[in-house]
């Protein structure tokens, strides 16, 4: 590594230093795991309570559902008033509402699976004012700080539900929740000392306040170019993933000496790849390239490692493809949030952040749908198609979006 490369290497751990970020970051890292926890502990209580199999699937749909229409909330409460204010209230907020899930009886199952359905999804309420102040108050390098949020939110996407699934087993769901609260608790004193208020959107223009209180698409038709490329990749991107995810399933238990488990080890794997892509692309330097090379590039890679994990009939083959999956998406997921929070006004940073969130859940939508849709098809063929189609359509549409659309 060079002296210029260990100099961005030291660089991303700044984030994690700085008074106007540190605290922020440590919230965020613990609500997540206890969010992380809930999205596995959630829908094991629902099907303990019910035995229902389209209950539990019912949680998981209710969930992406109620999540976007929270972080369209969110979004327009994050860009109208104090978001250092609006986080302390949803975790406290947050908090109750798992206590509530704790005193539902055993034998209200409906009940259960609905309060867990707003437990789960009231997460992305607080999202987008989470995103915006960290942007607002670490300007000065919003790739290693990028770099530093993309790693805390795989952390905890990796450990939270694997707590969750222990503590489940462990002590049943009243510990696992129990263990939530006290996530929200710590995230509340972490937060609370700081005295500093975020960049607040109460200093608005009156016109400007006008403009946040409408819920609609306009703000996002005004972005720049960059987070326009960036919403349709993030769509793309996760409807390519949700898909290749729910497929390698079935594929995988088809496979004669795939191991017991082999679709966790791809998972694990694929994080791992994920983490070491973040840091990678927390450390390069991306300043001689465009936002636009950068995601057709990605995308393009993308297409054919799905192709690659099911070009020869091995789980260890598709293992190597989703490890290097995973490093690719790193420079997308720092490179594309640094560029669009660096042309996007703090005044509509929450609204973006909901946004790009909302797309992404769609395109997730879009793919567990596609999925079903497959039936009894071909599992290989129908990986094969995908990353070949994927692999040139969308390159080439976000070549042409590009070239046609203008920064103003």
């Amino acid at each position: 590594m060079s002296e210029q490369q260990q100099g961005r290497a030291a660089r991303l751990l700044e984030p994690f230093r700085s008074p106007k970020s540190r605290r922020l970051l440590a919230a965020f890292l613990v609500s997540e795991l206890g969010d992380g926890s809930t999205f596995i502990v959630i829908p094991l209580g629902v099907y303990a309570v019910s035995n229902d199999l389209v209950a539990l699937a019912g949680t998981f749909l209710g969930r992406l559902l109620f999540a976007s229409a929270f972080a369209a909330l969110g979004g327009a409460v994050a860009d109208r008033w104090d978001r250092r204010r609006i986080l302390l209230v949803s975790y406290v907020v947050r908090a109750l509402l798992v206590v509530a899930l704790m005193l539902v009886p055993q034998d209200e199952a409906v009940v259960f699976a609905l309060l867990g359905i707003l437990v789960g999804a009231s997460g992305s309420f607080d999202n987008p004012a989470a995103e915006a102040s960290l942007r607002t108050a670490y300007r000065h390098d919003l790739q290693s700080l990028a770099a530093a949020r993309k790693t805390g939110k795989t952390l905890s996407a990796l450990v939270g539900p694997a707590l969750g699934g222990f503590l489940f087993g462990a002590g049943g769901i009243q510990l696992a929740l129990g263990v939530n609260v006290a996530a929200f608790v710590i995230a509340l004193i972490v937060l609370y000392p700081g005295r500093q208020r975020s960049p607040a959107p109460e200093f608005l223009e009156r016109s400007e306040r006008r403009e946040t209180r409408r819920l609609d698409w306009r703000v996002v038709g005004r972005v720049p170019r960059d987070a326009r490329l960036a919403f349709v990749s993030a769509l793309t991107g996760s409807f390519l993933v949700g898909l290749a995810t729910v497929v390698a399933v079935p594929y995988l238990d088809g496979l004669d000496h795939a191991p017991p488990g082999a679709y966790g080890y791809a998972i694990a794997v694929y994080s791992v790849g994920a983490l070491a892509g973040l840091w990678f692309a927390g450390i390069a330097d991306w300043k001689r390239y465009s936002l636009r090379v950068i995601l057709v590039v990605a995308n393009l890679v993308y297409g054919l490692l799905v192709v690659l994990s099911v070009a020869v009939p091995a789980w260890e083959v598709l293992a190597l493809a989703w490890l290097l999956w995973g490093v690719a998406f790193g420079p997308e997921d720092v490179v594309a949030d640094a560029r669009v929070s660096a042309v996007v006004p703090d005044r509509w940073l929450g609204r973006v952040y909901a946004w790009w969130s909302i797309v992404s859940k769609l395109g997730s939508a879009l793919a567990f749908g596609g999925a079903a849709l497959l039936g009894a098809a071909d599992t290989r063929v129908a990986l094969l198609v995908a990353g070949c189609v994927y692999a040139v359509v969308v390159p080439v549409s976000l070549w042409l979006l590009g070239h046609r659309s203008r920064t103003p």
